[in-house]
C-alpha cells in the first residue's frame, strides 16, 4: 500500500486537474486573464514571498529555543529546498521531512528536528483557526448563513485556538513519548527524547504570543496575496471573503491525499468563493493564475535544492539512513 499510496495521490491531483480544465470555458478565461491587473499579479508573488519568510522566521526563533543554531544561509537554503519539495513530492515524506532529514545529515540532532518541525506546523494550524474565526465574526454577513449561525462558529474557532494554546503541548509530548517507544533505531529514541523538548518549546506565556502573532501574519500575507491575485479577476469578492475562504482552503490542504495540493487547492478555492457569491468561471479563472504564481513564489527553491545536492536518489538514501 505504502508503495501504491504515491501514485493514487497523483491520480487523485491529475483527475482534479482534468475536471477543472473541462470546467473552464477557455475564451473566458483569456478573456479575464488579459483584463487582470499585472501590477496585481505582481502583489500576489510578493505577498506570497513575504508569508515564506515570515514562516521561515517563526521556524528560526523555535529552532533557538531548542539550541539549534543553524547558519543561515544553510536554513534558509534548506527551508526554501523543502518548500519546492511540498509542491512536487508524491508521497508522505513532505518537504518539512526532507528538510529535517537533511539537517539530521549535517550532524543537528534527530529530536529536536523533529519537534521543532512539529510546533511549527502546530502553530500555523492554530494560527489558522484563529484568523478564520476573528474574520468570521469580524463579517459574518459575508457566509452565506444566519448571522448567530456565524457567529457560533466564528466563536467556535477562536475556542479551539485557545484550547489549543493551553492543553495542546502537554498532550502532544505524552504522544511524542509514546510515538518513540514504538519507534525503532535512532529516530525513535529522538522522537521520545523530543517530548521534553516540546514543553521547552511552550514554556512561557511571551514566545507562544509570539509564535502565533507570526502565525497570524503569514497567515494575512497568504490572505492578502490572494485578495490581490482576484482583485481585478474577482471583482465582486472583498477582502472579508478572502479572509474567511482562504482559512478554510489552507485546512482542507492538510488532507494528504494529493501532490502537493495540486488540484485540491483549486478545487476548494472555487467550491468556497462560488459558496459565498463568485462567478464559477472567474473563481476557476483566478485559482489557476494563483496556482501559476505559487509555482513561480518556489523557484528560488530549486537553484538552492541543487546547491545541496538534493535528488529523489539522495532523499531515498536519507530515507534509508534514517
Amino acid at each position: 500500500m505504502s508503495k501504491a499510496l504515491p501514485w493514487i495521490k497523483i491520480g487523485i491531483s491529475a483527475s482534479l486537474l482534468a475536471w477543472i480544465a473541462f470546467q473552464v470555458d477557455w475564451q473566458t478565461f483569456l478573456a479575464h486573464f488579459r483584463g487582470a491587473n499585472k501590477l496585481d499579479l505582481v502583489a500576489c508573488l510578493v505577498f506570497l514571498i513575504g508569508a515564506y519568510l515570515v514562516n521561515g522566521i517563526r521556524l528560526a526563533a523555535i529552532q533557538r529555543r531548542l539550541n539549534l543554531h543553524i547558519p543561515r544561509a544553510l536554513f534558509w537554503g534548506s527551508y526554501y529546498s523543502g518548500l519546492s519539495f511540498n509542491y512536487v513530492l508524491p508521497s508522505g515524506i513532505g518537504g518539512d521531512t526532507v528538510r529535517v532529514l537533511l539537517m539530521n545529515r549535517k550532524g543537528y540532532p534527530a529530536g529536536a528536528l523533529i519537534v521543532s518541525a512539529l510546533a511549527d506546523r502546530f502553530y500555523g494550524l492554530i494560527g489558522l483557526f484563529g484568523l478564520g474565526g476573528l474574520a468570521i465574526l469580524a463579517a459574518p454577513s459575508a457566509l452565506p448563513l444566519p448571522v448567530g449561525s456565524g457567529l457560533i462558529l466564528g466563536a467556535g474557532l477562536i475556542l479551539v485556538m485557545a484550547a489549543g494554546l493551553i492543553w495542546f503541548p502537554g498532550l502532544f509530548a505524552h504522544v511524542l513519548n509514546r510515538m518513540g517507544r514504538r519507534l525503532k533505531g535512532r529516530w525513535g529514541q529522538g522522537v521520545e527524547g523530543g517530548s521534553g523538548k516540546f514543553n521547552k518549546i511552550f514554556a512561557g506565556s511571551g514566545p507562544r504570543l509570539s509564535a502565533i502573532g507570526l502565525s497570524l501574519l503569514s497567515h494575512l500575507l497568504v490572505v492578502f496575496s490572494y485578495a490581490v491575485c482576484g482583485r481585478s479577476l474577482l471583482p465582486d469578492m472583498g477582502l472579508c471573503h478572502y479572509l474567511i475562504a482562504v482559512p478554510g482552503v489552507m485546512l482542507i490542504l492538510l488532507l494528504p491525499i494529493s501532490l502537493g495540493g495540486l488540484g485540491l487547492r483549486e478545487l476548494s478555492t472555487v467550491g468556497l468563493l462560488v459558496w459565498m457569491g463568485a462567478d464559477p468561471q472567474a473563481a476557476l479563472a483566478m485559482s489557476l493564475v494563483y496556482l501559476a504564481i505559487s509555482w513561480v513564489s518556489v523557484a528560488p527553491g530549486i537553484p538552492a535544492t541543487v546547491h545541496l545536492g538534493l535528488s529523489m536518489r539522495t532523499i531515498k538514501e536519507l530515507q534509508h539512513d534514517a
